[in-house]
Formats: structure tokens, C-alpha cells, sequence
């Protein structure tokens, strides 16, 4: 088990599950027999899953044809397992059915949603992109329209397989580079991912559309507390950079900042420009400390309050102290000044820095959360309905949050033009952007208010069956998923 665990870095109970799965056995006890019940039946529904969608993708020339554009080769194609959801409503869920899923575990695994109607595929006419264990195992799936189509991209829900807030893309097959290079090369997107595979930086991962997060971090330091962040040239991939810097500091990460040339993503860039170019610019990354001394935009002083914020966020001492010394030098500020300026604000400076980055607008989520927001902007007669069937308290994003309970405030969204100087900056910007991309289809707007809807309640049932796992109540376990069955298979 020792060996296992350090091998493939794994913590106990993931080692004692793979250990489980390679041997063929269950694991004994009630309730982790039946959790790992549900895990190992919805992992094969994956596996399946995967399997149909490939052999969709080799059948589908204009889904080939679509990768071959983009300059992806069949190595990387079957490298990461990419494969093509049909346009159809029913593919993959009657091949599913077909194999001997039931439908209760294929609602659960993420694959298949329920609508007023029935089951149907949760992802339709897409470029399926597998997502993966540290392992390779498949626990969800992103997908991406070929077209100009919103939203471009979707993932697949939390599951008890999956937490978008965790995962990170590409882990399983950059593993083994990371260790080998000491350090793991973090961009924004798929298809950045296997371009940079494809030109020989396998060592590259990407968080799935969200913010960078503890819980990815947490994956990320089994194999190195090194990473370089790889962002667009433009401004949305400065924010992004920025708003990345203070959660790794926080976790202990040593960071550099690469931002490409305007215009250039790391797709395009090493497509057209070529891998020697590339390492050349690589290895200029910035240190995080230069990258955030020359941000624009601000004086002197507000930028090195900013990198005081920073290092205020690293607990280990020595770090800091190489780090003030960094920024001393840098900065042309004396030392004992900075020091001095820590200790009197340091923990002020550093929760600053932790929310002040705003989010950038061409990266939303789009969550049961966000697209409740959505509804209401669009349709502000229908702002006391969601509000009535609410509550912010429960709100995961804090930023939708205070959104919600500001329009609260005002009587709702008709009047928003007139309070939108109470919003921050990041608040407007998550307005203007779903004002211009609502994220879904506006002619079925009821049909979005009550998915969502649903899925609030369905999150607090499983909120619910987490403590009840966890202090073994097997009765109330049983209870909760049968009203979450019921739940899936009524609606609302």
C-alpha cells in the first residue's frame, strides 16, 4: 500500500480503491460497499460512454475534419480519448441502456439529464473531451460545439466521481512529465492542452473553465509546487494570471507568468509559430514579482502593495523573507520599509489581493447559479418567482450572491441601469457578459428556471447524504436517495 501510495501519489483511500479495482474485489463494510457500488457502476458508464463517443468521432467526418483544422494529429485524438456526441437526443443514452445501465445511475452519472419529456443526452453535437483521474479513469466529460453556437463549452455536473473545482485536465498524462521537469505548465483550455502535448510541453494541464482553486492545487502538489501560467495575450489573460497568483501563493506554489503576444492563445501560437519560438519565450516567464510589478494601469506604490499582499499570503517564512528581499531589490524600495509595511498591514494587503482580481468576462461558468442570474436579467418578471424559491444564503458564488441580493434590494432587475454603480467592477462585468451571452436558449426560459431550480434542490439532498455517509446514518442515506430519484424523475 506504502509503495502504491508514493508510486502514483495517492492518498490512502484512493489507493485503496485502485487496489480494489486492479484485484477485481469490493471492499467490505455497508456503507463503503455501497458507495463504491454506485462508483464502480458510474465508472464504467463512463467507460463506456467513452468508447461510443470515439467510435462516433472516427465515423463523423465533419467532426474529424473539424480537429484535423484545428491541427490535432490521430496520436493526440487517441491520446486523450476525443470523441463526438451526435446531434441526436437519444444516442448515447439508449447504447447506454442497451448495455444494461439503469436510468436512475446513468441521471446520476451526468451523462443523461431529465427533462419534461424523459432521459436525454446531456451532450449533443460536440467534440467530446474525456475528463480523467490522476489514474485515467474517465469520471466527466467537456464538450465543445463547432459552431458559433452559446455555450461554446459545457461540463459535465458534479457527481460523487467528479468535482469540477478539483479536476484538472490532462493530469493523468502529464504526470510523469511534471516530475520530470520540476514544474507543470497551467493554460486555460483543452485544445491548449493537446497542442502543447502535440509540440512536446507534456507536461501541460488546464482547470476546467473555472478559476484556479485550493482543491486543484491539492491534485497538483502530489507532483511538484512549481507551476508556469500560460495565458492569452490580451487582457481577460492578465486578469486571469493575476487572479491565479494569490491562491498559489497561499498553497506554497513557486510561480512565473508567461503572456503570449496579443491575440495569440497557446493553441494558435505554437501552431503557427512553432516549438523553438515558443521555448524561447518560455524561458523569459516572468517571476510572479516582476509580472506584477509591471502591470498596467497602476503607480509604483499600488503595484508594490500589491506584491506585499502577495507574499503576505505565502506561510513559510523563509519564502517571505527571500521574497521581500526580491522585492526590495525589484522595486528599488528599501527593505526595512517593506518589512516594516508588512508587519503593520500585511494581513489587510493580503486579503486585498485575494478579491481584488476581477474575473474575466469570456470564462463564466455556467452554473445552475449563474444561470438563474441570467434569467432574471433577461426576464425581470420573473426575478420574485426565483427569488421566492431561494436562498442566498446557499450560494456557492459569492459574487452571484451579492448580485442577487442587490437587485433584492432594489425591487428587482427592471430598474438595474440606475443602481449599477453600487455593483464593483467585477459585478458589472459579470452583467455585461451575461446581458451578451445569456447561456442559454431564451425560448425556453422556463425550462431553464426549473432545471436550475431542481438542481439546487438536488445539491442540498446530496449535501444532506454527504453528512449522513459521513456519520454512517445508512437509514437516512436510503431516504435521501430515493427523494433524489424522485426529484430527477419528477422535476419540479
Amino acid at each position: 500500500m506504502n509503495f502504491i501510495m508514493r508510486y502514483e501519489n495517492l492518498s490512502f483511500p484512493e489507493s485503496l480503491r485502485f487496489l480494489a479495482r486492479k484485484a477485481g474485489i469490493h471492499l467490505k463494510g455497508s456503507l463503503i460497499k455501497q458507495a463504491e457500488g454506485l462508483r464502480e457502476v458510474l465508472l464504467e458508464a463512463h467507460k463506456e460512454a467513452t468508447a461510443f463517443l470515439s467510435g462516433n468521432l472516427v465515423r463523423s467526418k465533419v467532426a474529424k475534419s473539424y480537429l484535423t483544422s484545428r491541427g490535432l494529429n490521430n496520436e493526440m485524438m487517441s491520446s486523450f480519448s476525443l470523441g463526438y456526441s451526435l446531434r441526436e437526443w437519444h444516442a448515447l443514452f439508449n447504447h447506454l441502456r442497451h448495455k444494461g445501465f439503469a436510468e436512475d445511475h446513468l441521471l446520476q452519472s451526468g451523462l443523461v439529464s431529465q427533462g419534461e419529456r424523459g432521459c436525454y443526452d446531456t451532450f449533443r453535437d460536440r467534440i467530446m473531451f474525456p475528463i480523467c483521474t490522476v489514474q485515467g479513469d474517465v469520471i466527466a466529460f467537456g464538450g465543445r460545439v463547432m459552431d458559433g453556437s452559446q455555450p461554446k463549452y459545457l461540463n459535465s455536473a458534479d457527481t460523487i466521481l467528479f468535482k469540477k473545482g478539483e479536476a484538472l485536465y490532462g493530469l493523468n498524462l502529464a504526470k510523469e512529465e511534471i516530475k520530470k521537469r520540476g514544474y507543470a505548465l497551467l493554460v486555460e483550455g483543452y485544445f491548449d492542452v493537446i497542442t502543447c502535448h502535440l509540440h512536446g510541453y507534456r507536461n501541460t494541464i488546464a482547470p476546467l473553465g473555472t478559476a484556479l482553486t485550493p482543491g486543484h492545487l491539492r491534485r497538483l502538489k502530489r507532483f511538484t509546487h512549481r507551476v508556469v501560467l500560460l495565458f492569452d495575450g490580451d487582457e481577460a489573460g492578465k486578469a486571469a494570471a493575476a487572479r491565479s497568483l494569490p491562491i498559489l501563493f497561499e498553497q506554497g506554489f513557486s510561480s512565473r507568468v508567461l503572456i503570449l503576444p496579443e491575440q495569440e492563445d497557446p493553441d494558435t501560437f505554437l501552431r503557427t509559430s512553432g516549438g523553438q519560438f515558443f521555448e524561447d519565450l518560455l524561458n523569459k516567464a516572468y517571476p510572479a514579482i516582476d509580472f506584477i510589478l509591471g502591470l498596467p494601469q497602476k503607480d509604483k506604490t499600488e503595484r508594490v502593495y500589491e506584491a506585499l499582499g502577495l507574499i503576505a499570503l505565502s506561510g513559510d517564512p523563509i519564502v517571505r523573507d527571500e521574497l521581500l528581499k526580491e522585492l526590495s531589490e525589484k522595486s528599488g524600495i528599501r527593505e526595512i520599509a517593506l518589512r516594516e509595511a508588512m508587519k503593520k498591514s500585511g494581513r489587510r494587503m493580503a486579503e486585498k489581493v485575494r478579491h481584488a482580481s476581477p474575473v474575466s468576462p469570456d470564462r463564466i461558468a455556467y452554473d445552475e447559479e449563474i444561470l438563474l442570474l441570467s434569467a432574471a436579467l433577461h426576464f425581470p418578471e420573473r426575478f420574485g418567482s426565483i427569488m421566492d424559491e431561494l436562498d442566498t444564503a446557499e450560494f456557492r458564488n459569492e459574487k452571484v450572491k451579492a448580485v442577487f441580493e442587490k437587485l433584492r434590494a432594489a425591487g428587482g432587475t427592471e430598474g438595474i441601469d440606475s443602481i449599477l454603480s453600487s455593483f464593483t467592477v467585477e459585478e458589472r462585468m459579470l452583467i455585461t457578459s451575461l446581458s451578451l451571452e445569456p447561456g442559454f436558449d431564451l425560448s425556453h426560459t422556463d425550462k431553464n428556471i426549473d432545471d436550475c431550480l431542481r438542481k439546487f434542490l438536488i445539491r442540498k439532498l446530496e449535501e444532506r447524504l454527504k453528512r449522513a455517509e459521513a456519520t454512517g446514518d445508512l437509514k437516512l442515506m436510503q431516504t435521501l436517495l430515493a427523494e433524489r430519484k424522485n426529484l430527477m424523475k419528477e422535476g419540479r
